[in-house]
C-alpha cells in the first residue's frame, strides 16, 4: 500500500512539474515582449529629438527666407512712387514680422521639449539598460529551471515506471482506469474521510483500511484508499 502512495506521489509531481515547464515558454515570451516594448520606447524618445532638430532647420530656413524678404522690401520703400504702394510694403513687412515672432515662439517651444527629451532619454536610456538586463537574467533563469525540471521530471518518471511494474498486474490496470477519469488513482485517509472527494468513511472500512492487506475503492469516487501510517 505504501508503494501505491509513493506512485501517486511521483504520479502527481510529474503532472505539477509538466505544468510548470509547459509555462515557461509563455513566460520567456512575455519578457521579451517587455523588453521590446522598453526598447521601442526608447527609440520613440530618439525619435523625435531627431524630428525636433529637423522641424527646427525648417523654421530655421523659414526664418531667414523671411528677414530676407523684409530687407527686400524695406529697400523697395525708398522706390516707391505712391503713398498705397508704401502702405502696401509697410503691411507686407508686418506681416512677416508677425510670421517670423511665432515661427520664433514654436523654435522655443521646439528646444524646450529637445531639453526635456534630452533629460527623460539620458534617464530612460539608464532605466531602460537596467530593466532589459533585469529581464534577460530572469530569462536566463527560467530556461536553466526549465532543464533543472525537465531532468527532474524525467527522474520521476523513471522512478515511477520502477514502482509502477512491481505492482501485480490487476492493480495496474485498477489504477490506468482510474486514472484515465480522476485526477488522481489513490487517495490517503485524512480525517476518516477520502481526500479525493471528502466523503466520510464508515468504521468497518477504515478498521480495513488499517490492516492495508487489500485494495480497496472509495465507494462514492471510485478511487484507491490508502491508509498511511504516521
Amino acid at each position: 500500500m505504501d508503494n501505491l502512495a509513493r506512485i501517486q506521489e511521483l504520479d502527481d509531481e510529474i503532472k505539477a512539474t509538466n505544468i510548470t515547464i509547459n509555462e515557461i515558454p509563455q513566460k520567456i515570451v512575455n519578457l521579451e515582449k517587455e523588453i521590446e516594448k522598453l526598447n521601442i520606447d526608447l527609440q520613440k524618445n530618439k525619435h523625435r529629438i531627431q524630428e525636433i532638430k529637423k522641424l527646427y532647420r525648417i523654421k530655421e530656413g523659414d526664418f531667414a527666407e523671411n528677414e530676407n524678404k523684409i530687407t527686400k522690401l524695406n529697400s523697395q520703400t525708398f522706390a516707391v512712387k505712391t503713398n498705397e504702394e508704401y502702405r502696401a510694403i509697410l503691411s507686407e513687412i508686418d506681416y512677416l514680422k508677425k510670421e517670423n515672432k511665432k515661427i520664433e515662439d514654436e523654435m522655443i517651444t521646439l528646444l524646450e521639449e529637445e531639453e526635456k527629451l534630452k533629460s527623460t532619454t539620458i534617464r530612460l536610456e539608464t532605466e531602460t539598460k537596467d530593466l532589459i538586463d533585469k529581464k534577460r537574467n530572469e530569462i536566463d533563469t527560467l530556461k536553466k529551471t526549465k532543464e533543472e525540471l525537465v531532468e527532474k521530471q524525467r527522474q520521476a518518471e523513471i522512478s515511477f515506471e520502477d514502482n509502477f511494474n512491481k505492482l501485480p498486474n490487476d492493480i495496474k490496470e485498477i489504477y490506468k482506469r482510474i486514472s484515465g477519469v480522476r485526477d488522481k488513482a489513490v487517495c490517503l485517509i485524512t480525517d476518516n474521510a477520502c481526500s479525493g472527494c471528502f466523503a466520510n468513511l464508515t468504521h468497518q472500512l477504515i478498521n480495513e483500511l488499517k490492516k492495508r492487506n487489500k485494495l480497496l475503492l472509495c465507494d462514492h469516487c471510485g478511487r484507491i484508499l490508502v491508509y498511511k501510517k504516521d
